[in-house]
């Protein structure tokens, strides 16, 4: 979801990750699974079917009957090229694609600016001052029929990045843990979730996808290698995340990811740039 030319030490976005991720457990296995989880580290085998992961692999199905959502997120990034990110993404999956992510991006080599991206299901729309002086418009509208790499810009990328920004998405990559565990509750916005934190290996996590979220998620995936993700997440009683974090090793960089889920199925309100407002991909 972030330009390459822009930064490239965040692999996806957010959301992202993936992006790199988002919702609540429930609160229904309470004292009990907090008592059985915290008195017991069990084995290897015994944490593939416990309760807290059963938690996940509901969570994960219910995410996946999303129609509609909207999150914040934050991106933090240690190294090289260390730098962060924070920002809002509202998403519509059905009955037709339409996202929207405004982002704030800053790193240690340089100040920080404001991206704004659209994409529907015909083009890409973004706000960035990279290209609005060239453009001569506010906005650049580039249609996914005429996606191509050009300017040192891969919008064949930025496409799939936006694609698989559903930070709900991510939930299925917590359901390859062999460790995850009830650590506690937690009430955000009001709303009371139940905690729970562990590992998993992004080559088992690949391996539990569809073919269709391989093509979301894989980049990611094999840019972590073989390091492996430790995330925490927060799921309430409708089986839902309402917030998630994970942290990962990405090429030198160490890139913790942040979301929170600020509305679920509620309908999605968002301005395509008027005609007079969008000028085509400028030759740079």
């Amino acid at each position: 979801m972030i330009p390459s030319t822009h930064y490239q030490a965040f692999h996806r976005n957010p959301f992202v990750r993936p992006p790199s991720r988002w919702i609540t457990l429930v609160a229904a296995a309470g004292a009990a699974a907090i008592a059985i989880s915290g008195c017991s580290k069990g084995s290897p085998q015994a944490a593939a079917n416990s309760p807290a992961l059963s938690q996940i692999k509901l969570a994960a199905n219910t995410s996946a009957k999303v129609n509609s959502l909207a999150a914040s997120i934050a991106v933090h990034s240690v190294g090289a090229h260390g730098g962060g990110l924070t920002g809002t993404i509202q998403m519509q999956m059905r009955p037709s694609q339409l996202i929207e992510a405004k982002f704030d991006v800053g790193s240690a080599s340089s100040s920080k600016i404001h991206l704004d991206e659209i994409l529907t299901g015909q083009a890409i729309y973004f706000k960035d001052p990279a290209f609005a002086k060239s453009a001569g418009k506010p906005w650049v509208k580039v249609r996914i029929s005429q996606l191509s790499s050009k300017s040192g810009v891969s919008f064949g990328s930025l496409l799939q990045n936006l694609e698989g920004s559903n930070p709900l998405n991510q939930t299925k990559l917590f359901t390859a843990s062999k460790d995850v565990r009830v650590v506690g509750t937690r009430t955000i916005d009001g709303v009371p979730t139940t905690e729970y934190a562990g590992t998993y290996a992004p080559q088992a996590a690949y391996s539990g996808l569809t073919s269709q979220m391989r093509k979301l998620l894989g980049p990611m995936l094999r840019s972590i290698g073989t390091h492996p993700v430790h995330f925490h997440v927060w799921i309430d009683a409708q089986h839902l995340i309402k917030m998630a974090d994970d942290t990962e090793s990405v090429r030198g960089q160490t890139v913790t990811t942040t979301f929170t889920v600020t509305s679920v199925n509620q309908p999605v309100r968002i301005s395509l740039p008027k005609a007079g407002e969008t000028a085509p991909l400028p030759k740079l």
